[in-house]
């Protein structure tokens, strides 16, 4: 690699990629740096979905649908914590910067049946024709790069669904979801000329009195940048002093985001006076699972999250008592916030997934005995998880009077038309509520629930329609842009919502590629 670029992007992921692309096909000298040995960053683990509303596919299809519309849904699911103007910015340049890549080999299509999360509670919301995902493609598509992409292997939303490709498929597997959006822009920026370094972490930015004008890697190298720098590094779940700080409870903690993802980008920029913006923690995405006692790439615990309910489980509090529709994994994050004032504790944490053993017989939960509790009744699980009896057996009863009516009246488990149509999609589960079934064939099992990131954070540096990192007092930082998960959400004022972080990622990278290649222009 050489010591000068005219664009340096951090991160690998759709961000970083979407910005060398943008401005490599301008003509400028473009820089990824990746600090893990594969590209693909969070992106590459991720459903793939990107939420468009308005999309031409969508159009094509015959559903009337707008970016204004989508942003008036935003504005009311938000509850005041985005910025109107900043959401439409970002909804109203999402058709061009999609076509631009479709443009350059991206191939998108519409994931039909799936509603808005808020689906018909919310204004504006709708029932299908936002949900984009990537059409497969196979890896030979990358060249010499296709052994280089991150493999976990993710679930598929869209064309059926089935497992992702993992390590050990065939010569030429056909990469889907996450995977293959990756591949899509790792692709594109390869193709327009851009450079790719992995295994080298940026640590440091450089100034001048143009801005900032380039990178110091680990290792003390410094390579310079003419137009600036993308940080496109991902969120923090990796660092457990920032999630502690923006996310609250460390207990029983983990992360579905690969190794790496540490927060860089917060301690690169915040010496120069970057702005950094928080949503309240219930607010962001974190779901619920457990360790599977297996490790990943940094000898670090691998965790499996359980976001999608069967018939046969329930969540509960230490008391014993359902707390929230576990069917749809926002209302169970918010409600893992509550705080009892009383007593200065969370009233929902710790948690326990409680189930019998016709769900254990259908392999979703391991029946491990080191991280699942089985009793060969009601009340001796409870005593012997350190749950309440009384609250345990009370709540087990009356979730199994609601499977007999064919209704939860208590959360409405089910009824949601996001969680029925996920649930369909993964289960392949029949019409009729999906996810009711009692807890009444012995032996009962409790597993201690984890808190697992998904790769997002409720803080990130906050910028302007151009994806330009500003200061406190708004000013735009020269030559210093920031992309997708390491952005604050305030143009989003939620992360609960599948597509909108790949969508941010994708936006984001192209405005960020598009402004630094106008400002080495100087236009």
């Amino acid at each position: 690699m050489d010591d000068e670029y005219d664009l340096i992007c951090v991160g690998s992921g759709i961000g970083g990629c979407a910005a060398a692309a943008v401005a490599a096909d301008a003509g400028a000298r473009a820089l990824v740096i990746e600090r893990a040995d594969v590209v693909g960053g969070v992106t590459a683990v991720s459903g793939g979905q990107i939420w468009v509303p308005g999309n031409r596919w969508a159009r094509e299809l015959g559903i009337a649908d707008s970016a204004e519309n989508g942003a008036r849904y935003i504005d009311g699911v938000a509850r005041g914590h985005n910025d109107p103007d900043r959401t439409r910015a970002l909804l109203g340049a999402a058709g061009e910067a999609i076509e631009f890549f479709t443009g350059r080999g991206l191939a998108l299509r519409v994931i039909r049946g799936l509603p808005d999360y808020y689906f018909p509670d919310a204004a504006h919301s709708v029932p299908d024709g936002r949900y984009l995902d990537p059409v497969p493609l196979p890896a030979s598509a990358l060249g010499d790069w296709a052994g280089r992409l991150r493999r976990t292997a993710v679930w598929s939303m869209g064309g059926g669904l089935g497992p992702g490709t993992g390590d050990d498929g065939p010569s030429d597997p056909v990469l889907t979801t996450g995977q293959a959006l990756a591949a899509y822009f790792l692709r594109a920026a390869l193709d327009a000329g851009a450079q790719v370094m992995t295994g080298a972490t940026a640590t440091g930015l450089l100034t001048g009195d143009g801005g900032v004008t380039g990178v110091v890697l680990d290792d003390g190298r410094e390579i310079n940048s003419r137009a600036g720098v993308v940080l496109a590094t991902g969120a923090y779940d990796r660092d457990p002093d920032l999630v502690h700080r923006f996310e609250g409870v460390l207990d029983d903690h983990g992360t579905g985001a690969p190794p790496g993802i540490m927060g860089d980008h917060l301690r690169m920029a915040a010496p120069l006076g970057a702005s950094i913006w928080s949503l309240p923690a219930a607010r962001n995405t974190v779901q619920v699972g457990f360790p599977t006692g297996g490790t990943d790439e940094a000898g670090e615990a691998r965790y499996r999250t359980h976001w999608v309910m069967h018939p046969h489980e329930i969540i509960v509090n230490s008391r014993g008592e359902r707390f929230a529709d576990e069917s749809f994994y926002p209302a169970i994050n918010a409600a893992l916030q509550q705080l009892d004032g009383a007593s200065q504790r969370l009233s929902n944490w710790p948690a326990w997934l409680v189930f019998d053993q016709d769900l254990a017989e259908r392999g979703v939960v391991e029946v491990d005995p080191e991280r699942v509790v089985s009793a060969p009744s009601v009340l001796e699980l409870a005593r012997t998880a350190g749950i309440g009896e009384a609250g345990l057996a009370s709540t087990v009863a009356r979730y199994n009077d609601a499977c007999a009516r064919g209704r939860d009246d208590a959360f409405g488990r089910g009824e949601r038309p996001w969680s029925v149509a996920m649930s369909r999609m993964a289960t392949g589960g029949g019409p009729g509520n999906p996810m009711l079934g009692p807890i009444a064939r012995p032996p009962f099992h409790a597993a201690r629930l984890a808190r697992v990131q998904a790769g997002l954070g409720s803080a990130g540096l906050e910028v302007d329609g151009s994806a330009r990192v500003v200061t406190w007092v708004g000013e735009a930082i020269p030559g210093l842009y920031a992309a997708g998960n390491a952005t604050a959400r305030n143009d989003m004022g939620f992360s609960a919502q599948s597509g909108t972080s790949n969508l941010r990622g994708l936006v984001q990278g192209y405005l960020a590629g598009r402004d630094a290649a106008r400002r080495l222009a100087g236009t």
